[in-house]
């Protein structure tokens, strides 16, 4: 005889979104409306209790699901305790689910669910523009056509500028010198305007 299938007590919230179907962002979203019980330490799902309020706060007019889902968990848990139900695997009872048969609703639950989740992408990219860690793209764009439009300007000054000293020396090392110095100072120019585009300026 099978064992009647029970809810675990608590859960990790992406284990509780497995077992519900549902998206990790829209288990974030429950958390965040005060929606699920957590356990003392918050960072566990209290099953059953979590289920009952989220049955609670759904529309009365999908009150008979609950109430369906409800007797099958005592059909099951019937089955295995009662004389003769040894026949009925109590495993094979659908597991309680809070999804209306409408499939209206499932469609209007679905957009929610996915705009909750681009809601939480949305928040996410702003929070790492905010901390610096993600840059627009328009920004970047700018400074890099800025940095090649400088380092193109320097290099193009070079001759001009370096010409009469390089002229005035017969010491290959110092023209050497002379050469890598100007370069160096292109190079450095280059890194200072890509410094501002990692800050995002």
């Amino acid at each position: 005889m099978a064992e009647p299938r029970e809810l675990p007590a608590t859960l990790g919230f992406r284990a509780f979104a497995d077992l519900q179907g549902w998206r990790p962002s829209y288990i974030t979203e429950l958390k965040g409306k005060g929606h699920l019980v957590l356990t003392d330490d918050g960072r566990q799902v209290r099953v059953p209790e979590s289920l009952a309020k989220l049955a609670a706060l759904r529309d009365p007019s999908k009150i008979g699901v609950k109430e369906r889902h409800a007797a099958a968990r005592n059909v099951a848990r019937t089955s295995s305790s009662t004389p003769g139900g040894e026949g009925q695997d109590a495993a094979d009872v659908a597991p309680p689910t809070f999804v209306p048969d409408d499939p209206h609703a499932k469609r209007r639950a679905k957009a929610l669910a996915d705009q909750a989740e681009a809601a939480a992408r949305k928040a996410l990219r702003d929070e790492q523009v905010e901390l610096g860690e993600l840059i627009q793209r328009e920004d970047v764009e700018r400074v890099l056509a800025d940095a090649a439009t400088r380092l193109r300007t320097t290099l193009e000054n070079v001759p001009a500028t370096l010409a009469p000293e390089l002229a005035a020396t017969t010491d290959e090392a110092r023209c050497r010198v002379l050469l890598a110095n100007a370069i160096e100072h292109a190079l450095e120019d280059l890194s200072r305007k890509f410094a501002v585009a990692g800050k995002g300026a």
